[in-house]
């Protein structure tokens, strides 16, 4: 009889022992993620109420996520936007958004809107004819707060994603 090689048996122990652990687990999901998601479908908010909201053409797609419950009024939202994710923590909310148009053209009117609401422009960066992005503090109306918006042309389609990341100050 020949001997096995210890090498191959604790190899195929590891295998065995692996494939077993990874059948009986379950994916684990994100809480901070999911309780955000949850969050924010209870807080369902009328983009009437936002920023731009009055103007037509701004409330979300109606198969969209909702903003957050806090979402301020101040910060700039897309035409025919639609809310693709949402992660809503105490002093800061991180959205994925997602719109019809040209990046340069919501480029130029996020910096407009940004501006015409009394935020000043900290950073303006072009990586690329499809990848921008406007960075914007506000200090009046009571704690400071900083507002981070990318664009990302969304190749295979005519919409562009953008990224809206708000810190509220803590005091």
């Amino acid at each position: 009889m020949t001997p096995v090689p210890h090498r191959g048996v604790r190899l195929c122990a590891a295998v065995l022992a692996t494939a077993v652990l990874m059948a009986g687990c379950q994916r684990a999901g994100n809480p901070i993620a999911e309780a955000a998601i949850e969050r924010a479908a209870r807080g369902s908010v009328d983009a009437g109420s936002v920023a731009g909201g009055d103007a037509p053409g701004t409330r979300p797609a109606p198969d969209a996520l909702p903003l957050p419950a806090q979402f301020p009024g101040d910060v700039y939202l897309p035409r025919g936007y639609r809310v693709n994710s949402v992660m809503d923590l105490p002093d800061a909310s991180v959205l994925s958004l997602s719109a019809p148009g040209h990046l340069d053209a919501l480029f130029a009117d996020a910096r407009e809107s940004m501006r015409a609401q009394g935020w000043t422009q900290t950073l303006s960066a072009r990586h690329s004819a499809d990848a921008a992005m406007l960075a914007f503090e506000k200090r009046a109306g009571g704690p400071a707060r900083s507002a981070t918006l990318s664009f990302n042309r969304n190749h295979g389609d005519a919409r562009v994603i953008v990224g809206v990341q708000l810190r509220r100050q803590v005091q």
